[in-house]
């Protein structure tokens, strides 16, 4: 119901909120009736999601550039820091969610492909259990992402951090008894603001 100008400065105004923020906003605005404003929208999701894509092109080209000797990388750390900047663009993708049904999977699926074989050379990496935790719980995999979480935990990874997927997992298959212990294992709410 605000005026156009109004809504047209508050779009502006989200090019300096992340992207997780502005996406679901941005997208809300494709069904705005100004063809200003849903054009503006289209461009800055767009923009947002060229600039990763980008990136990703990038990272390819550099792995591939890094095996042309044979297939045989000339150094292994510079190729795992390649397959983890690839699993967390992709995940970008997906956590921003610039990308929608099809897209969506093939990120997750990508991501979590060069998270995994990351994890083989770093088994005690617990950001990337965490990360593959959330990607399987994406796919739709609850068995194999409580392993995932539980290695993260285990691993060194903050409670407040792990917690509340766990919990979430609990919720969806109905066990809301382990769903509340879960959640009441993270202390008081009021230190957690992000949750």
């Amino acid at each position: 119901d605000a005026p156009i100008q109004a809504r047209m400065r508050a779009m502006v105004a989200l090019q300096y909120v992340s992207g997780r923020t502005a996406s679901p906003l941005l997208r809300a605005v494709l069904s705005d009736p100004s063809e200003d404003l849903r054009l503006l929208a289209y461009g800055m999701l767009d923009s947002l999601e060229k600039r990763i894509n980008q990136a990703i092109d990038q990272e390819l080209s550099a792995l591939q550039a890094e095996g042309a000797d044979g297939g045989v990388p000339t150094d292994g750390a510079a190729r795992l820091e390649s397959l983890r900047r690839l699993s967390d663009l992709y995940w970008e993708l997906v956590y921003q969610e610039l990308v929608q049904g099809d897209l969506r999977e093939h990120a997750i699926r990508e991501s979590l492909r060069h998270c995994e074989a990351v994890l083989q050379a770093q088994p005690e990496n617990a950001p990337l259990h965490m990360r593959r935790g959330r990607l399987l719980h994406a796919l739709r995999r609850p068995q194999e992402a409580q392993e995932s979480y539980e290695a993260a935990s285990r691993l060194g990874l903050p409670a407040t951090r792990v917690l509340p997927y766990p919990a979430q997992l609990c919720f969806e298959r109905g066990d809301y008894a382990q769903a509340r212990a879960s959640v009441h294992a993270l202390g008081p709410w009021d230190a957690l603001p992000r949750l």
